[in-house]
């Protein structure tokens, strides 16, 4: 199951905090060209461990548990209400959350200056997949006025804040001079993060960086053992870049 912390933009018609998440490019002059809100099962098991051992000390996050339990049983209304507690409490993920109700009209009304307040206050309390959904929504003037600087701000914030999505959008700006000026060393240590956190674009990036000796010293090795992994997870790119490799 995906993580219910990144629900966000342009999740707009989903049944679940689970499955309405990240599926609109951003232009690659603003945070990459890649798909930019994808989510992993582990991080999910990994948040939800989190929750629990954490959600006996901390009321804020007990409400953040209830609500992403209410919010996946259709009960909106009812996520709406944890939300807000946990938000009125200070947490970021629960104003993260509440700004996607708004944001997709569920449980409450269609609110986008509301989301984009809440995601901000969120993302200023230093709650990365909050700066990853002002990224995107600034990047293509969603509920803001479109603006690349405040895009590539909010995505160096996120990627240097953990986010992997965002991590693996800021290698592809680099590596094709889209917003900062193109260097490979720097899109091969971007990569690289994304790609030791399972992003599977990024593994396959990596290894063609390793194929071609940008941003890294030439190694077929390495090219072949970042690039497989993706490949054996059924990525097309993946798959046709192995094959070449074993030409």
């Amino acid at each position: 199951r995906a993580d219910p912390l990144r629900q966000a933009p342009p999740g707009r018609s989903g049944s679940s905090l689970s499955s309405s998440l990240r599926g609109q490019s951003a232009p690659a002059s603003a945070v990459g060209s890649a798909p930019t809100l994808g989510i992993t099962n582990t991080t999910m098991r990994r948040f939800a461990a989190a929750l629990a051992a954490l959600a006996m000390a901390n009321p804020s996050i007990a409400s953040v548990d209830d609500g992403i339990a209410a919010y996946n049983a259709g009960r909106h209304d009812v996520a709406r209400q944890h939300f807000e507690k946990a938000a009125a409490a200070g947490s970021p993920a629960g104003k993260h959350l509440l700004a996607s109700l708004y944001y997709q009209g569920h449980g409450v009304p269609k609110d986008l200056t509301r989301a984009v307040a809440l995601f901000t206050e969120a993302a200023d309390a230093g709650f990365p997949p909050s700066m990853a959904n002002l990224a995107l929504m600034y990047s293509v003037g969603d509920g803001v006025p479109k603006n690349e600087e405040k895009a590539r701000s909010y995505g160096r914030r996120a990627a240097e804040s953990g986010d992997v999505q965002s991590q693996f959008n800021l290698g592809q700006s680099y590596r094709k001079g889209a917003g900062v000026p193109k260097d490979d060393v720097q899109a091969a240590f971007w990569y690289r993060k994304a790609a030791e956190a399972g992003h599977l674009g990024a593994q396959n990036e990596y290894g063609l960086l390793f194929a071609q000796g940008h941003g890294v010293a030439l190694d077929y090795v390495q090219a072949f053992a970042w690039i497989d992994i993706p490949a054996s997870a059924g990525d097309s790119k993946a798959v046709k870049h192995r094959a070449q490799l074993l030409q």
